[in-house]
């Protein structure tokens, strides 16, 4: 017969998992719909130390057509249509796209229950597996908006350069950062360890 595992373990765990989807899905949310609000802007200023973005017409336009989700799903327009323009440029799989709709009602869950999700053995834990999805498409969406945007606009960036630059290993300062919090959080995890060792055999 298997042993249990302690409760105050089980609910560190559901914890942390839960602390790291909040945090990784809120600068995620920020990247995706930044970029996608810039790139159709016409205008741009700096306010306290910030940049920002006069919205233009034709972002105006992508929320009308893409921002309105369905019944029960988050409201937030401007990401979803953000998000559905990476989808529609080949950057993110319909899969990964839907799979954001979902992880973005657990963020509310969060939001609104996190004792809940925390104390409550009837209630779906956040797992591992929605952290690492939440940033494998956040990474994902970086490392194609280098490619296909910023270094196709970087005078820096000859034809050489962009043949031989190794994109599967591109990030931002965030997503380093963000990835160090991930290693930092869940040293001794073993369900952490065992994807580690996967990827070091792929």
């Amino acid at each position: 017969m298997a042993r249990r595992e302690p409760m105050d373990r089980v609910r560190k765990r559901r914890a942390l998992s839960s602390g790291l989807l909040l945090t990784i899905f809120e600068r995620f949310k920020v990247y995706v719909t930044e970029r996608v609000d810039g790139f159709f802007s016409e205008h741009a200023e700096i306010v306290h130390g910030e940049l920002r973005f006069t919205r233009s017409d034709k972002f105006k336009q992508l929320i009308k057509e893409k921002g309105v989700g369905g019944i029960g799903q988050h409201g937030n327009k401007s990401f979803r249509a953000s998000l559905h323009w990476f989808y529609d440029l080949d950057a993110i799989t319909k899969e990964e796209l839907e799979e954001v709709e979902r992880i973005y009602s657990l963020r509310n869950e969060i939001g609104h229950e996190l004792l809940r999700i925390i104390a409550d053995d009837d209630k779906r834990p956040i797992s591992l597996r929605d952290v690492l999805i939440t940033f494998g498409v956040y990474v994902k969406i970086v490392r194609w908006w280098v490619k296909e945007v910023e270094a196709t606009i970087d005078p820096e960036f000859d034809q050489e350069k962009y043949k031989t630059t190794n994109w599967d290993e591109v990030d931002s300062v965030e997503t380093v950062f963000l990835r160090e919090i991930i290693c930092k959080a869940l040293v001794g995890n073993a369900e952490w360890e065992q994807f580690e060792e996967m990827v070091r055999n792929e």
